[in-house]
């Protein structure tokens, strides 16, 4: 099996809270140990920068940071509780004004657990959940806001060829789950894959970019790194799966990290191109180009000297060139990072260099005017965010000097503070595999003096839609109600519970013989309910 080290990607990040600038270009360095994963446009001019706080090896909290056109700090929130290993791994706009983000967090289990988090335009909580996964490391990569809700892809680490490891779920509005689908698993050929993004065409389909492990031939029993594009419709459903193969008869190995689709739905890749032998040995900053229909078209290395390389940042300027963001080594020399403009055939039309570092870019994004920025994670004294912001011949964009008006949205100005993750904690494994959870018990049963009556840990809700049930399990609860109700419907007792009561105690010789029901309500849901009789 061919493996192969990327120093130019999964760097973990550090940034210093300042806002300097470097020279006289726009480039501005933000907090010292925190490091960018995620850059939007807000709908006010301004970005927002997505990530994490983090140093000595340790995360911290989770990351959001708000500057104005110019690259200004505007505020910034911590996300989770100190030390407990949340990051922001993507944010997007909503149409309120808001903010959807994903990442992970060990709030729950030592493990990290992927979560999806609902802010409105003044960085409040509207909801919030945590997807619990016992035992392995998985989080939440991607999201992004859909006509009807939003659709996440959620990453689940672990051995493939026990469970699946990637997964889109589609929300509604409030957060609810109204599918979740796994992939890569039709292909028995294909193992341990994986996807860094996620992409929404301009047809409503969903388009994963990343790598796979798949043979060079049906008999092949060596697996070798390939490029992997998966697509699915609207409902969750394949349209189609492609480990890139081959071109021209030439075998491609290699990983795709960031795919965008052009008006004809063609689709474009940054990659990393890996070239095991001959003269031209070692990793290329590569792009793709894949029909719509799933097949390969081309394939267009950047550098074809370099001995590591990687395209890690894609995005469309208005004239219909591509803004590629990538950084290569070629031996003797230094780790050069650069933005480079190509057509769609992958001719380069001019390079720019950014930095020497071996971190290379992150994420990118090129603004409602035309303008290109990207930000990274550099290591020099410590780990740092960076950001560049360039107009569309590569040149550093000007400083705008003309007043804009910010979070217009909220009615107050937004403070720099931090965000809980005060999220329900919804099981994705527990309710199909141990049915048993949530139960209501009593004991003794039939009574004639005292029953008691044990309160489940965890509440599982069920709601059933068209098509489908939904069955959320409630790891964190504050309170409910417990009913008892005879046989002719007649409820006799109410009390509220909360968690942390674990059994109850009542005195039952005044009951009338009989059969009672007793009920345990949630949300309006009726969490658990038990039969008991009284001699």
């Amino acid at each position: 099996m061919m493996k192969r080290v990327n120093v130019f990607f999964f760097i973990i990040f550090a940034l210093y809270f300042v806002n300097e600038g470097i020279g006289q270009s726009w480039q501005k360095v933000y907090f010292p140990n925190t490091g960018p994963w995620g850059v939007i446009e807000s709908y006010d001019n301004g970005f927002v920068i997505a990530g994490m706080y983090y140093s000595n090896f340790t995360v911290h909290w989770g990351l959001i940071l708000k500057t104005d056109i110019n690259g200004v700090v505007l505020w910034h929130k911590r996300v989770g509780t100190y030390n407990d290993g949340t990051v922001v791994y993507d944010i997007k706009q909503t149409n309120d004004g808001g903010y959807i983000l994903t990442g992970a967090t060990c709030q729950v289990n030592e493990k990290t657990d992927p979560y999806i988090l609902k802010l409105d335009a003044c960085g409040n909580i509207d909801w919030c959940r945590i997807y619990s996964t016992p035992g392995d490391d998985d989080i939440g990569k991607a999201i992004s806001p859909v006509s009807d809700g939003y659709i996440s892809y959620i990453f689940r680490h672990g051995d493939d060829s026990i469970q699946p490891q990637i997964w889109l779920f589609k929300l509604d509005d409030s957060g609810d789950v109204i599918w979740k689908q796994s992939y890569a698993q039709t292909d028995t050929l294909l193992r341990h894959e994986l996807c860094y993004t996620l992409h929404v065409t301009n047809d409503d389909y969903f388009l994963l970019s990343g790598y796979c492990y798949y043979p060079d031939s049906i008999t092949g029993q060596t697996s070798y790194l390939k490029p992997l594009l998966i697509k699915v419709d609207q409902f969750g459903n394949y349209e189609w799966e492609l480990p890139w193969f081959k071109i021209n008869g030439e075998i491609y190995y290699g990983q795709g990290i960031q795919s965008i689709t052009s008006l004809k739905n063609t689709i474009y890749t940054g990659a990393r191109h890996i070239i095991p032998f001959g003269p031209y040995q070692g990793d290329k900053p590569s792009l793709l180009k894949t029909s719509d229909d799933g097949n390969e078209i081309s394939y267009h290395d950047l550098n074809q000297n370099s001995v590591l390389g990687i395209t890690s940042t894609i995005d469309w300027f208005a004239d219909s060139t591509l803004a590629l963001g990538g950084g290569w080594w070629i031996a003797g020399g230094e780790p050069e990072n650069k933005i480079t403009k190509v057509d769609t055939n992958g001719n380069i039309l001019k390079i720019k260099d950014i930095i020497v570092s071996y971190e290379t870019f992150q994420d990118g994004v090129v603004t409602n005017d035309n303008k290109l920025l990207i930000v990274a994670g550099i290591y020099t004294n410590m780990l740092k965010t960076y950001a560049w912001k360039l107009n569309s011949d590569l040149e550093y964009d000007s400083i705008y000097t003309q007043p804009f008006v910010y979070d217009s949205l909220c009615p107050y100005p937004i403070a720099s503070d931090t965000i809980p993750l005060d999220c329900v904690v919804v099981g994705i494994d527990e309710p199909f595999q141990n049915p048993k959870i949530g139960r209501l018990k009593i004991y003794p049963n039939p009574a004639s003096d005292k029953i008691h009556i044990v309160i489940p840990e965890h509440l599982k809700t069920e709601t059933t839609i068209p098509s489908f049930n939904v069955t959320t399990m409630h790891y964190q609860w504050q309170s409910a109600i417990l009913e008892v109700y005879d046989l002719f419907g007649r409820r006799m007792y109410s009390l509220e519970v909360r968690q942390e009561d674990k059994e109850l105690s009542f005195d039952v010789s005044s009951w009338k013989a009989g059969m009672y029901v007793v009920r345990l309500v949630y949300q309006n849901h009726t969490v658990g309910s038990v039969k008991v009789i009284i001699q």
